[in-house]
């Protein structure tokens, strides 16, 4: 307060000052554009800054310094007296007024205030459980475990306190209490996380409660109680606590699944079939608890079936728990009764549902007592159960086809005929029990990658043999019209296709079964229960298969192919036979991928095998090396590489072109055998004079044909070498022909030797020194032939071509006059 007293004195102080004190004469200075500012300020009394001045004649009286005017009035407000809020006695008087509001608000906040508050959140506040656990199951009550939520707790940290037991109601009944542990709140929401003991009140109420929580799709409880909340430092008790809360039922477990129904043996004293389920009991309820050994009778539409038993029993609040039935399926003598189990099993084989009902007889917690409540809601239920295999059911399995035949004809499309000699099956039921079956009536359809492709019409499956004690079935096929469906041709093709050129395929057969067996629960006819099986074969895996060629015979020739007889081994490790007619294959030399002709098979059929078969290769390279390249090789012996190829023209039959087109089997030709050398002898003879002058020889040769088909020599280019010299070169276009097989002699040709002297040297210096006997009759000279021939093989107007050979020939070459 002394700094505030002496700053009021200062200010006072200083507003009693007399005006000269601030109002100082100084020389007229020139603001230049202020002037005009000045004359007006002048004329209003005022300075251009807002200032106050001296209203004598400008003329006489100096100018003063001029103030603002906010400082001119804060010191005029000065001379009047200081503000309010600078006053003590304001300062007093507020802090009376705190005190007194602070006393009197403080109780009434805590006293009346805030229970109401806390009362009216807590009205507010909803309460939810998440789960509820029943174990321990009691006449007197049971242990429960609880997870749960409170939510729209308020914005307050508070702790909630249950001082007394919660009583819970249903339909305004009391059904027991259970106590509660303290929970704590933030942020408007509370878990709950408790185990506790649930004493019931009235078990006649409870029992009827637990009638309806099991049948019913919701229930309300009324909880009740009163609770403490300690928030903002302060405990405040005695608030009411009353809440509905809805649960889900356990709606009568309507979708009980069955996920396994077993057989596993025959009842003793032949009463019947032990019978094994395994259940899903889907439980919608969050309530869960343990049922310990429960008890149920069976029915299907209206037949009395057995009764099964489980233990250890326990349902899982809003989840699926599983449960094992056990017990026995009892014998039936009524054909009436006969003929609904009947129906039962079938539908069970055949993935058929059958509603069945389980009425409840007992429920055990403990194993040996029952507890009223729970006995009294379990026996109240029925449940309704279908009866269906999770899965297909295959009876017939492992399929075994030890041969298959196709026939194929263009007069019938997509009608092939199919038989096969031996069939082989297992027939075994999914259940473990004695079957005597008396009599089996199928049929069956062929299906591959998901579709039907073809029926058998004709009545399959009257069985040739069986061995019912190992599940055994053999039969034959006999010759049968395969209809293939309209819209599924191209997959049909496709599959032929596959069994062709892969090295196996698996496709489907399935069908209808019927049979009359004798089993523990009576004779049982089980009809159209549906079999499918895999079926694997060997595919005939042509683009693997080496097809061996033999027996190479030339036998003809025209101006378009030379025609080569041969045969041809198409081996077939399958089971698969397969006719299919006419088939032209294209052929390629296998290293350069040239074309070389078609392979003709005049009539395919290919079984189980090496298939020896009689064809045609129909010779004729667009390409003049490769012609002549080959025909040479050929003569020479030699093997060649091929690869033949099928094309979707290959073959007229529909259902064979898309198996043609992808066909590429591998194949080796081999050349002449054995071989021959063309050239069997010759004569040359020269004189001193030919030698000497032009240097020229004559000579014939006698040649053979190792061909079936003429050949046509319309000329050749020979060169002619002795010990690894030039002796002379051929050239001739004189025709002539050697017949199929035959031999002939050729016409005189001229040899023209080198004309310079290096020839001269050797013929003087070498050859004749070597051969001297020429001079006097003759004598046998090995000469090195390197011959191109121009030929026409079949004739002279045969299919032309360059055959490039080279021999050593002996020749009798003696000196004329």
């Amino acid at each position: 307060m002394s700094t505030f007293n002496s700053s009021q004195e200062m200010l006072q102080h200083e507003v009693q000052m007399p005006e000269t004190s601030y109002q100082q004469p100084h020389q007229q200075h020139s603001y230049g554009n202020n002037d005009g500012a000045l004359t007006a300020a002048a004329e209003t009394g005022t300075n251009a800054h807002g200032g106050y001045y001296s209203e004598k004649n400008e003329a006489d009286e100096p100018h003063f310094d001029e103030y603002p005017e906010h400082e001119y009035n804060e010191a005029l407000q000065g001379k009047k007296g200081v503000r309010f809020y600078r006053k003590r006695r304001f300062w007093y008087v507020c802090g009376g007024v705190t005190v007194v509001g602070i006393a009197v608000f403080v109780p009434l906040l805590l006293l009346v205030i805030l229970p109401k508050i806390a009362q009216s959140i807590i009205n507010q506040s909803t309460m939810s459980l998440y789960q509820l656990n029943m174990t321990e199951p009691s006449d007197a009550g049971m242990k429960v475990s609880m997870s749960g939520g409170i939510g729209n707790a308020g914005i307050f940290a508070a702790t909630i306190e249950f001082p007394e037991p919660i009583v819970v109601s249903w339909r305004d009944k009391k059904l027991g209490t259970m106590t509660l542990s303290s929970v704590s709140a933030s942020g408007g929401k509370a878990s709950i996380l408790d185990s506790t003991y649930f004493s019931i009140s009235d078990i006649k109420a409870f029992s009827d409660f637990s009638k309806e929580m099991l049948n019913i799709k919701e229930f309300t409880w009324v909880l009740n109680s009163k609770v403490t909340v300690k928030a903002l430092g302060q405990t405040i008790k005695n608030l009411d606590l009353s809440k509905h809360l809805t649960m889900l039922g356990m709606n009568g477990f309507d979708q009980v699944r069955i996920d396994s129904f077993d057989l596993p043996g025959d009842a003793p004293g032949g009463e019947g079939a032990r019978v094994r389920l395994v259940t899903s009991m889907h439980n919608p309820s969050p309530i869960g608890m343990t049922l310990g050994t429960i008890v149920l009778d069976m029915f299907y539409d209206g037949v009395y079936l057995g009764q099964v038993s489980a233990n250890n029993s326990v349902l899982v609040g809003q989840s699926a728990s599983p449960l094992i039935l056990e017990g026995v399926l009892f014998r039936k003598t009524n054909q009436t009764e006969l003929d609904k189990v009947s129906t039962l099993m079938s539908n069970y084989l055949g993935g058929r549902v059958s509603i069945t009902s389980a009425k409840g007889v007992s429920v055990k917690p403990d194993g040996v007592n029952p507890v009223s409540w729970l006995s009294d809601g379990l026996t109240a239920m029925t449940l309704t159960v279908p009866l269906q295999t999770t899965t297909p059911l295959n009876l017939i399995q492992n399929i075994a086809i030890a041969d298959m035949g196709m026939v194929f004809d263009t007069a019938s499309p997509y009608a092939p005929l199919a038989n096969s000699n031996r069939v082989t099956a297992t027939f075994k039921l999914p259940w473990n029990i004695t079957v005597q079956m008396q009599n089996v009536s199928n049929t069956m359809s062929i299906g591959y990658r998901g579709k039907t492709l073809a029926d058998i019409a004709d009545p399959v499956w009257a069985p040739a043999s069986s061995d019912l004690a190992k599940g055994l079935i053999s039969f034959s096929l006999p010759p049968s019209r395969l209809v293939v469906k309209a819209d599924v041709h191209d997959e049909f093709n496709q599959f032929i296709a596959d069994l062709t050129v892969k090295t196996e395929e698996t496709f489907t057969v399935s069908g209808n079964a019927s049979a009359i067996s004798n089993t523990p629960v009576g004779l049982i006819k089980l009809s159209g229960v549906p079999f499918q099986s895999n079926v694997t074969m060997k595919g005939l895996d042509f683009n693997s298969v080496n097809a061996a060629v033999s027996s190479v015979d030339v036998v003809a020739g025209n101006a378009q192919y030379i025609t080569m007889n041969q045969q041809v081994n198409l081996p077939n490790p399958s089971s698969l036979s397969v006719t299919g007619g006419k088939v032209t294959l294209t052929v390629y030399d296998a290293p350069t991928n040239a074309y070389l002709g078609e392979l003709v098979i005049p009539n395919l059929k290919v079984a189980p095998g090496p298939n020896p078969t009689q064809t045609q290769f129909l010779f004729h390279p667009q390409d003049a090396a490769v012609r002549d390249r080959f025909l040479t090789e050929y003569l020479k012996g030699t093997n060649f590489p091929l690869k033949v190829v099928g094309t979707a023209a290959s073959t007229d039959v529909l259902e064979l072109k898309k198996a043609f087109s992808l066909v590429t089997i591998g194949s080796t030709a081999p050349g002449l055998n054995p071989v021959q050398k063309l050239i069997t002898s010759g004569s040359a003879t020269a004189t001193l004079g030919t030698l000497l002058g032009n240097r020229q020889s004559t000579t014939t040769i006698n040649m053979i044909n190792p061909l079936n088909a003429p050949i046509y020599i319309a000329g050749q280019t020979t060169q002619v070498n002795w010990n690894g010299k030039l002796f002379g070169e051929i050239k001739d276009s004189q025709g002539f022909t050697v017949g199929a097989k035959g031999s002939a002699k050729s016409p005189t040709f001229t040899i023209q030797s080198p004309s310079g002297l290096e020839f001269g040297s050797m013929l003087t210096f070498q050859f004749m020194p070597a051969y001297p006997t020429i001079l006097f009759g003759g004598a046998d000279v090995p000469y090195d032939l390197d011959i191109v021939l121009n030929v026409r093989v079949g004739g002279p107007d045969g299919y032309p071509a360059n055959i490039h050979y080279t021999q050593r020939v002996i020749i009798n070459t003696k000196m004329g006059r």
